[in-house]
Protein backbone atom coordinates (compact mmCIF):
# COMPACT_ATOMS: atom_id res chain seq x y z
CA UNK A 1 0.00 0.00 0.00
CA UNK A 2 2.85 2.39 0.77
CA UNK A 3 4.47 1.70 -2.60
CA UNK A 4 1.10 2.17 -4.32
CA UNK A 5 0.53 5.52 -2.58
CA UNK A 6 3.94 6.81 -3.68
CA UNK A 7 3.31 5.50 -7.20
CA UNK A 8 -0.04 7.29 -7.44
CA UNK A 9 1.46 10.54 -6.20
CA UNK A 10 4.35 10.24 -8.67
CA UNK A 11 1.90 9.48 -11.48
CA UNK A 12 -0.15 12.60 -10.70
CA UNK A 13 2.97 14.79 -10.64
CA UNK A 14 4.33 13.31 -13.87
CA UNK A 15 0.98 13.72 -15.61
CA UNK A 16 1.09 17.46 -15.00
CA UNK A 17 4.55 17.81 -16.54
CA UNK A 18 4.87 17.26 -20.29
CA UNK A 19 2.38 14.61 -21.39
CA UNK A 20 0.38 16.83 -23.76
CA UNK A 21 3.46 18.28 -25.45
CA UNK A 22 4.91 14.78 -25.91
CA UNK A 23 1.73 13.56 -27.60
CA UNK A 24 1.75 16.65 -29.83
CA UNK A 25 5.38 15.97 -30.78
CA UNK A 26 4.52 12.38 -31.68
CA UNK A 27 1.52 13.49 -33.74
CA UNK A 28 3.70 15.92 -35.70
CA UNK A 29 6.29 13.22 -36.44
CA UNK A 30 3.73 10.64 -37.58
CA UNK A 31 1.71 13.08 -39.67
CA UNK A 32 4.90 14.41 -41.23
CA UNK A 33 5.97 10.89 -42.09
CA UNK A 34 2.57 9.83 -43.41
CA UNK A 35 1.79 12.85 -45.55
CA UNK A 36 5.17 14.38 -46.38
CA UNK A 37 7.84 11.65 -46.50
CA UNK A 38 5.74 8.60 -47.42
CA UNK A 39 4.56 9.97 -50.81
CA UNK A 40 8.23 10.31 -51.80
CA UNK A 41 8.94 6.62 -51.13
CA UNK A 42 7.95 5.41 -54.62
CA UNK A 43 5.55 2.59 -53.75
CA UNK A 44 6.84 2.03 -50.21
CA UNK A 45 4.45 4.48 -48.53
CA UNK A 46 2.97 2.01 -46.05
CA UNK A 47 6.35 0.69 -44.95
CA UNK A 48 7.72 4.21 -44.43
CA UNK A 49 4.72 5.19 -42.31
CA UNK A 50 4.95 2.04 -40.18
CA UNK A 51 8.69 2.31 -39.68
CA UNK A 52 8.62 6.00 -38.81
CA UNK A 53 5.65 5.63 -36.50
CA UNK A 54 7.26 2.78 -34.58
CA UNK A 55 10.64 4.52 -34.41
CA UNK A 56 8.91 7.63 -33.05
CA UNK A 57 7.28 5.51 -30.32
CA UNK A 58 10.74 4.66 -29.06
CA UNK A 59 12.36 8.09 -29.49
CA UNK A 60 9.47 10.20 -28.19
CA UNK A 61 8.98 7.77 -25.32
CA UNK A 62 12.64 8.21 -24.43
CA UNK A 63 12.26 11.98 -24.46
CA UNK A 64 9.40 11.67 -21.99
CA UNK A 65 11.39 9.34 -19.74
CA UNK A 66 14.42 11.64 -19.66
CA UNK A 67 12.48 14.87 -19.20
CA UNK A 68 10.25 13.58 -16.41
CA UNK A 69 12.40 10.88 -14.82
CA UNK A 70 15.84 12.48 -14.64
CA UNK A 71 14.87 15.01 -11.97
CA UNK A 72 12.19 12.98 -10.26
CA UNK A 73 14.13 12.00 -7.14
CA UNK A 74 16.25 15.15 -6.97
CA UNK A 75 13.08 17.24 -7.01
CA UNK A 76 11.97 15.53 -3.80
CA UNK A 77 15.38 16.17 -2.24
CA UNK A 78 15.43 19.84 -3.21
CA UNK A 79 11.97 20.35 -1.77
CA UNK A 80 13.01 18.45 1.36
CA UNK A 81 9.85 16.40 0.97
CA UNK A 82 11.95 13.24 0.83
CA UNK A 83 12.86 13.78 4.49
CA UNK A 84 9.20 14.11 5.42
CA UNK A 85 8.28 10.96 3.51
CA UNK A 86 11.17 8.89 4.84
CA UNK A 87 10.48 10.10 8.39
CA UNK A 88 7.28 8.07 8.20
CA UNK A 89 7.34 4.27 8.35
CA UNK A 90 8.35 4.11 4.69
CA UNK A 91 11.54 2.37 3.69
CA UNK A 92 13.78 3.74 1.01
CA UNK A 93 13.25 0.79 -1.32
CA UNK A 94 9.50 1.39 -1.08
CA UNK A 95 10.03 5.04 -1.98
CA UNK A 96 12.17 4.30 -5.06
CA UNK A 97 10.01 1.40 -6.21
CA UNK A 98 6.93 3.61 -5.94
CA UNK A 99 8.70 6.27 -8.00
CA UNK A 100 9.43 3.70 -10.71
CA UNK A 101 5.88 2.37 -10.81
CA UNK A 102 4.42 5.89 -10.91
CA UNK A 103 6.69 6.96 -13.75
CA UNK A 104 6.01 3.69 -15.57
CA UNK A 105 2.29 4.33 -15.26
CA UNK A 106 2.74 7.73 -16.87
CA UNK A 107 4.89 6.28 -19.66
CA UNK A 108 2.28 3.58 -20.28
CA UNK A 109 -0.56 6.12 -20.47
CA UNK A 110 1.30 8.32 -22.97
CA UNK A 111 2.36 5.21 -24.89
CA UNK A 112 -1.28 4.13 -25.26
CA UNK A 113 -2.14 7.61 -26.55
CA UNK A 114 0.65 7.42 -29.13
CA UNK A 115 -0.36 3.93 -30.26
CA UNK A 116 -4.00 5.03 -30.55
CA UNK A 117 -3.02 7.99 -32.72
CA UNK A 118 -0.67 5.85 -34.83
CA UNK A 119 -3.39 3.22 -35.32
CA UNK A 120 -5.84 5.92 -36.43
CA UNK A 121 -3.38 7.15 -39.06
CA UNK A 122 -2.86 3.59 -40.30
CA UNK A 123 -6.61 2.98 -40.47
CA UNK A 124 -7.07 6.13 -42.54
CA UNK A 125 -4.18 5.37 -44.90
CA UNK A 126 -4.28 1.56 -45.11
CA UNK A 127 -7.80 0.72 -44.00
CA UNK A 128 -6.44 -1.66 -41.33
CA UNK A 129 -3.88 -2.08 -38.58
CA UNK A 130 -1.65 -5.09 -39.12
CA UNK A 131 -1.13 -7.35 -36.06
CA UNK A 132 2.61 -7.18 -36.75
CA UNK A 133 2.52 -3.42 -36.11
CA UNK A 134 0.80 -3.88 -32.75
CA UNK A 135 3.32 -6.58 -31.82
CA UNK A 136 6.18 -4.26 -32.70
CA UNK A 137 4.60 -1.55 -30.57
CA UNK A 138 4.31 -3.99 -27.66
CA UNK A 139 8.02 -4.81 -27.97
CA UNK A 140 8.76 -1.07 -27.92
CA UNK A 141 6.87 -0.85 -24.63
CA UNK A 142 9.28 -3.45 -23.27
CA UNK A 143 12.17 -1.22 -24.31
CA UNK A 144 10.61 1.78 -22.54
CA UNK A 145 10.05 -0.36 -19.44
CA UNK A 146 13.77 -1.06 -19.30
CA UNK A 147 14.73 2.56 -19.95
CA UNK A 148 12.36 3.77 -17.23
CA UNK A 149 14.24 1.51 -14.80
CA UNK A 150 17.53 2.92 -16.12
CA UNK A 151 16.55 6.54 -15.45
CA UNK A 152 15.22 5.71 -11.96
CA UNK A 153 18.40 3.79 -11.10
CA UNK A 154 20.61 6.69 -12.18
CA UNK A 155 18.39 9.23 -10.40
CA UNK A 156 19.01 7.40 -7.12
CA UNK A 157 22.55 8.81 -6.96
CA UNK A 158 23.21 11.26 -9.84
CA UNK A 159 22.12 14.83 -10.54
CA UNK A 160 19.30 15.43 -13.05
CA UNK A 161 21.76 16.54 -15.76
CA UNK A 162 24.00 13.50 -15.32
CA UNK A 163 21.00 11.20 -15.08
CA UNK A 164 19.74 12.48 -18.42
CA UNK A 165 23.16 12.14 -20.05
CA UNK A 166 23.75 8.64 -18.66
CA UNK A 167 20.29 7.47 -19.68
CA UNK A 168 20.65 8.73 -23.24
CA UNK A 169 24.10 7.13 -23.44
CA UNK A 170 22.67 3.77 -22.33
CA UNK A 171 19.85 4.14 -24.87
CA UNK A 172 22.26 4.75 -27.74
CA UNK A 173 24.81 2.15 -26.70
CA UNK A 174 22.10 -0.40 -25.95
CA UNK A 175 21.03 -0.37 -29.58
CA UNK A 176 24.59 -1.16 -30.67
CA UNK A 177 25.39 -3.68 -27.93
CA UNK A 178 25.87 -6.53 -30.43
CA UNK A 179 28.57 -4.49 -32.17
CA UNK A 180 30.56 -4.53 -28.91
CA UNK A 181 30.65 -8.31 -28.98
CA UNK A 182 31.98 -8.31 -32.53
CA UNK A 183 34.51 -5.67 -31.54
CA UNK A 184 35.62 -7.84 -28.59
CA UNK A 185 36.15 -10.81 -30.90
CA UNK A 186 38.14 -8.66 -33.31
CA UNK A 187 40.50 -7.14 -30.72
CA UNK A 188 40.92 -10.56 -29.08
CA UNK A 189 42.12 -11.94 -32.40
CA UNK A 190 44.59 -9.06 -32.57
CA UNK A 191 45.97 -9.94 -29.14
CA UNK A 192 44.41 -7.19 -26.99
CA UNK A 193 42.89 -9.33 -24.22
CA UNK A 194 42.20 -6.47 -21.77
CA UNK A 195 40.30 -4.43 -24.33
CA UNK A 196 38.37 -7.53 -25.35
CA UNK A 197 37.34 -8.27 -21.74
CA UNK A 198 36.30 -4.64 -21.28
CA UNK A 199 34.14 -4.74 -24.40
CA UNK A 200 32.59 -8.06 -23.39
CA UNK A 201 31.86 -6.78 -19.88
CA UNK A 202 30.18 -3.67 -21.29
CA UNK A 203 28.17 -5.87 -23.64
CA UNK A 204 26.79 -8.00 -20.81
CA UNK A 205 25.99 -4.97 -18.61
CA UNK A 206 24.21 -2.92 -21.27
CA UNK A 207 20.55 -3.63 -22.06
CA UNK A 208 20.24 -5.29 -25.45
CA UNK A 209 17.68 -2.86 -26.80
CA UNK A 210 17.91 -4.13 -30.35
CA UNK A 211 15.98 -7.20 -29.15
CA UNK A 212 12.94 -4.93 -28.83
CA UNK A 213 13.21 -3.61 -32.39
CA UNK A 214 10.68 -5.28 -34.70
CA UNK A 215 10.25 -2.40 -37.11
CA UNK A 216 11.56 -4.35 -40.11
CA UNK A 217 9.22 -7.25 -39.35
CA UNK A 218 6.26 -4.88 -38.91
CA UNK A 219 6.98 -3.22 -42.25
CA UNK A 220 6.50 -6.57 -43.98
CA UNK A 221 3.69 -7.86 -41.74
CA UNK A 222 5.77 -10.54 -39.96
CA UNK A 223 4.32 -11.51 -36.56
CA UNK A 224 6.83 -12.75 -33.94
CA UNK A 225 6.34 -16.22 -32.50
CA UNK A 226 5.17 -16.69 -28.93
CA UNK A 227 8.55 -17.99 -27.73
CA UNK A 228 10.36 -14.84 -28.84
CA UNK A 229 7.72 -12.62 -27.26
CA UNK A 230 7.89 -14.54 -23.96
CA UNK A 231 11.71 -14.46 -23.83
CA UNK A 232 11.83 -10.75 -24.61
CA UNK A 233 9.18 -9.93 -22.00
CA UNK A 234 11.03 -11.99 -19.39
CA UNK A 235 14.28 -10.22 -20.24
CA UNK A 236 12.63 -6.80 -19.86
CA UNK A 237 11.16 -7.74 -16.46
CA UNK A 238 14.36 -9.26 -15.08
CA UNK A 239 16.62 -6.48 -16.34
CA UNK A 240 14.29 -3.78 -15.01
CA UNK A 241 14.00 -5.54 -11.65
CA UNK A 242 17.79 -5.80 -11.40
CA UNK A 243 18.18 -2.09 -12.05
CA UNK A 244 15.57 -1.14 -9.46
CA UNK A 245 17.25 -3.39 -6.89
CA UNK A 246 20.58 -1.74 -7.68
CA UNK A 247 19.01 1.71 -7.36
CA UNK A 248 17.38 0.78 -4.04
CA UNK A 249 20.71 -0.43 -2.61
CA UNK A 250 22.46 2.79 -3.64
CA UNK A 251 19.60 4.99 -2.47
CA UNK A 252 19.48 3.25 0.91
CA UNK A 253 23.09 4.31 1.56
CA UNK A 254 22.62 7.90 0.45
CA UNK A 255 22.71 10.66 3.08
CA UNK A 256 20.43 13.70 2.92
CA UNK A 257 21.22 17.05 4.50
Amino acid sequence: MKILAIAMNTFREARRDRAHSILLLYAMVVLGGAYVLAPLAMGEEYRVTRDLGLAALSLVGMILIVLVGSGMVQKEIDRRTVLTVLAKPIRRYEFLTGKYLGLMGMVFLVFLGMVAFFSTVLLINEGRVEPAVLWAAAFTLGELTVMTAVVVAFSSFASPALTGIFTLAVFIMGHFASDLLRFAEKVAAEGSAVLSWLAQGTYFVLPHLNAFNLRAEAAYGVVPDFGLAARTALYAVLYSASLIIFGCVVFSRREFR
